[in-house]
């Protein structure tokens, strides 16, 4: 996850020599690429000469690094994120280093000093990155916490959540409970002990130098307890309910945990005003330069198609977009001409409608290349959430609780559901996806886009990977868990519609 200018973390000991190791590294990959491209004796000139656009750029990547959270503990469930993480902050750091100097005549670099210094860069930040994990995965540099809680079936919630992550972030203390009497520690399991009370929360966490308190449930915001989490949020202690927790470890929104006033708040804090104008720059210039190989590969497509099946190289569908408002989405026809006879249905793992010239043309997403012309017509964005049919978008929004607000936005070529979770064809799926969707929407800026972009280009070159081939167990037990889907009317079971 990019994250930007987080205000949640104590400003400890272990976070200043994580911060100082990777400082220390930016330093030695400006001093070897100046000492690699021009020896020791002229470098050392060249360093007398040039310190002040080599500490600029210096500045540049720190600043770069701090805004894509590369000084924050690994928060993404998946392991593609911690590659991509290194990649994409110096890769915008060695960008934004090229405006600032090639704009000026003076105050320049060498280009291969440059070059050598982002090239360095990347492989020191991308090995700190990895020892950070290695070292947090061996319980270094937790954070510190306690939960919050009124009840056993709250710790159990809040527990699950953090067992969930791949990543320990957290190190739990023991709780605060909310609740008084005899029958305090009735139900609760040992491993989570009572550390006191409500009132007694800022004794506790001062006294056993807490990070952060994870408050469950509704009963930590009341009257009581308040005022000492205000207080304990300006003084550098984190405070995160299940949503923030959630959001946090794994990247998305518990449908089942949020209401009308949560969309409202988090709609009041989203970017997306600001930030609409620069993804639709972003779009055009992308698309331009991805029709570029993207035209013969169409051609080749398209005959390819042609020799192989009856029928239109090109296929309209009409999709929903912004607004609800319907448009004609264009891709490269993968499946026979009378594939929905019988009327509109999702497609499956190993559909036998799909030709034999489709099915790689859709496990390398090579069909939605025409989509580049939906976006320049400015009918989507690159990044965004996937465009759902009509046919479909009636029934899963009776179905899954604000479904309808992923069309507050553009949908997208690709988004962050499509690299966070595979291929679904069920209300489920779409459930889950629309998790990641709120999520995106919540957070988004370029930099979140950029990497959505640099995720869909790992995920492409893995192949389609549909929900059929996650193992059944675990996607049930976490459906049944978190998603919090409406029944039919009739009460028949969650499917298809």
């Amino acid at each position: 996850m990019v994250l930007f200018l987080r205000q949640d973390k104590r400003l400890g000991k272990k976070h200043f020599f994580l911060t100082g190791v990777l400082w220390v590294l930016l330093s030695a990959a400006q001093l070897l690429a100046v000492w690699i491209r021009l020896g020791w004796a002229d470098g050392n000139e060249y360093l007398a000469i040039h310190w002040p656009a080599l500490l600029g750029t210096f500045f540049i990547y720190a600043l770069v690094f701090y805004a894509g959270g590369m000084y924050e503990p690994p928060m993404q469930r998946r392991k593609v994120a911690f590659d991509f993480l290194p990649l994409t902050t110096a890769g915008m750091a060695a960008i934004l280093t090229g405006l600032v100097f090639y704009t000026r005549p003076d105050g320049q670099i060498g280009r291969g000093i440059w070059g050598l210094a982002a090239l360095f860069t990347l492989a020191l930040s991308y090995v700190y990155r990895r020892i950070h994990v290695a070292l947090i995965r061996r319980g270094r540099f937790r954070r510190r916490a306690v939960i919050l809680c009124e009840n056993p079936a709250q710790l159990a919630a809040m527990e699950d959540l953090l067992g969930r992550a791949n990543i320990p972030l957290y190190h739990v203390l023991g709780r605060v409970q909310t609740c008084e009497g005899d029958g305090a520690n009735a139900g609760y399991a040992a491993s989570c002990p009572l550390l006191g009370t409500a009132a007694q929360l800022e004794t506790v966490v001062r006294e056993r130098n807490v990070d952060a308190v994870l408050v469950a449930g509704d009963g930590g915001w009341n009257r009581e307890t308040l005022p000492a989490l205000r207080r304990l949020r300006f003084d550098g202690v984190g405070i995160l309910d299940y949503m923030a927790l959630s959001e946090t470890l794994l990247n998305e929104i518990p449908l089942s945990h949020i209401d009308e006033q949560w969309l409202m708040t988090s709609a009041l804090n989203s970017n997306i005003v600001h930030v609409r104008h620069l993804k639709r720059a972003m779009d055009v210039a992308v698309s331009l330069v991805g029709l570029v190989p993207g035209l013969p590969l169409m051609g080749l497509a398209a005959l390819l198609i042609k020799l192989t099946s009856k029928g239109p190289v090109i296929y309209k569908q009409t999709r929903v977009g912004r607004g609800n408002k319907p448009y004609v989405l264009y891709k490269l026809r993968t499946m026979r001409v009378d594939a929905e006879a019988g009327g509109a249905v999702w497609a499956q793992s190993h559909d036998s409608r799909v030709t034999p010239v489709g099915k790689y043309l859709r496990n390398w997403r090579l069909d939605e290349i025409p989509q580049l012309f939906n976006i320049l017509k400015g009918e989507m964005s690159l990044v965004g959430p996937r465009p759902e049919r009509p046919e479909f978008t009636g029934e899963l929004a009776r179905r899954i609780p604000f479904y309808n607000e992923r069309h507050l936005v553009q949908p997208g070529l690709t988004g962050w559901a499509q690299v966070c979770h595979p291929y679904g064809a069920s209300v489920e799926a779409a459930a889950r996806k629309l998790q990641y969707d709120l999520y995106y929407i919540k957070n988004m800026n370029l930099l979140l886009d950029i990497a959505i972009l640099l995720r869909t280009f790992r995920t492409i070159c893995a192949g389609l990977v549909h929900e059929e081939d996650v193992k059944e167990a675990e996607k049930n037990e976490y459906f049944e868990r978190t998603l919090g889907l409406r029944e039919d009317d009739d009460g028949k079971e969650k499917g298809e519609p």
